[in-house]
């Protein structure tokens, strides 16, 4: 539900610059705001950022070597 509101806010402020063109730069650092969230959550769901369980975890998988101890 977050990722489609930021999806769509991103969409309005991409709008708005082509139409608009004014307070470029104020749009352009929203634009980038959201993009940069949106990517964040990409990212967590894929589990590539630090405390996530993805393939960057920091601990190791069990394998059976571990077992045995």
């Amino acid at each position: 539900m977050l990722t489609l509101a930021l999806s769509l806010a991103l969409l309005a402020v991409i709008v708005l610059i082509v139409v608009r063109r004014r307070h470029l730069t104020l749009l352009m650092s929203l634009g980038s705001l959201i993009a940069a969230l949106l990517a964040m959550l990409w990212l967590q769901d894929l589990g590539l950022l630090p405390g996530t369980q993805g393939p960057l975890t920091h601990t190791r998988p069990q394998t059976l070597d571990d077992a045995r101890r």
